[in-house]
């Protein structure tokens, strides 16, 4: 979503079915472990993937989130400093902000803030900056299979980024190498996130980077009324069924073996109950790895802990924390 510059505001044997399926998860698993995303995709094996949200930047709603919710984030989902090089290259004041609540973090860095071109970048011109906020970022806490993920380029298919890739999708590709090349130079932990948002004209294969550059293959969407239908069954199946949509995700990433990602997401409106179980249902039928709820007014209205839309809250609730199945009440403003 836009913000300001800163970032605040298959193996076939003859084994028995049971057998068989038991060997083909195991043999994902492996290959998983391999690149380093093995834990977490055993949560998922279980039928639960690891939660986020988007809280305005903010350790303190963040907090505040996870006291109405009931259950503690998997993740953090942090953005780090968008206005400058200095502030992409020093990101240690982000890290200092949320360094007590101790919690793995999808850190999104800027490719490049507004002002500078990805043709400069593309050269290679800024990869001091990258290899400066490599440093800080490997310092920080990792997940449980040691890698810290780190997210670039997000919503490159749109145009309110300065990375807005279509019409410079090579100057894109040579840009995310470079900052991947960059961070390698400092840690082989790093793990990183090519993303996209749902909704736009662009192909967003004309800038991918490349296998040997991404681990994970990520999607924003969030359900518009505006351009969206206002039932919830509906919604989710255009989402799902658009050309670059939720299928076309899963597929892009099972052709390449990797997992998929939901970094940013949001409803609207106290009828969104059937549009989060669908969006529940699908991530259990498929190899996602995370996913970051849109917590939040800043840019898109989708803040559930506020009490406006309590049936949705209910619903986000116990669909995604069992636990919290008491009402909670809002939090105190």
């Amino acid at each position: 979503m836009r913000r300001d510059a800163t970032g605040r505001t298959a193996l076939h044997t003859a084994l028995s079915p049971a057998a068989g399926k038991r060997r083909r998860l195991a043999l994902a698993l492996s290959v998983l472990a391999a690149l380093g995303l093995g834990p977490a995709v055993g949560a998922r094996a279980e039928g639960r993937v690891p939660i986020g949200a988007y809280a305005a930047n903010d350790p303190k709603l963040v907090e505040e989130f996870e006291q109405w919710f009931g259950c503690p984030m998997d993740q953090l989902l942090v953005f780090t400093d968008q206005a400058s090089w200095e502030g992409i290259g020093w990101p240690q004041w982000f890290i200092n902000q949320f360094k007590a609540l101790d919690r793995p973090t999808l850190w999104s860095v800027a490719m490049i803030p507004r002002g500078s071109s990805l043709k400069e970048a593309a050269s290679g011109r800024y990869n001091r900056y990258y290899v400066s906020a490599a440093r800080a970022l490997a310092e920080t806490k990792p997940f449980a299979d040691g890698t810290i993920r780190i997210r670039l380029g997000w919503e490159m298919n749109g145009n309110w980024f300065p990375w807005a890739a279509e019409g410079k999708e090579e100057d894109f590709i040579r840009t995310f190498r470079h900052i991947v090349d960059s961070f390698r130079s400092v840690s082989d932990k790093f793990r990183f996130e090519w993303n996209f948002n749902y909704g736009e004209r662009m192909d967003p294969a004309t800038a991918y980077p490349g296998d040997d550059y991404v681990d994970i293959i990520g999607m924003d969407f969030y359900w518009k009324h505006e351009y969206l239908p206002r039932d919830p069954v509906a919604a989710f199946e255009r989402i799902r069924d658009h050309r670059w949509g939720l299928r076309y995700v899963e597929n892009f990433a099972r052709a390449r073996g990797k997992p998929t990602a939901y970094s940013e997401w949001g409803v609207q409106g106290d009828n969104a109950a059937p549009f989060i179980k669908l969006f529940q249902e699908w991530m259990a039928q498929h190899n996602v790895l995370y996913h970051n709820y849109w917590n939040s007014d800043a840019d898109y209205a989708g803040r559930l802990s506020s009490g406006k839309w309590p049936a949705t809250a209910r619903a986000f609730r116990e669909t995604f924390c069992p636990a919290s199945r008491a009402e909670a009440s809002p939090p105190r403003r």
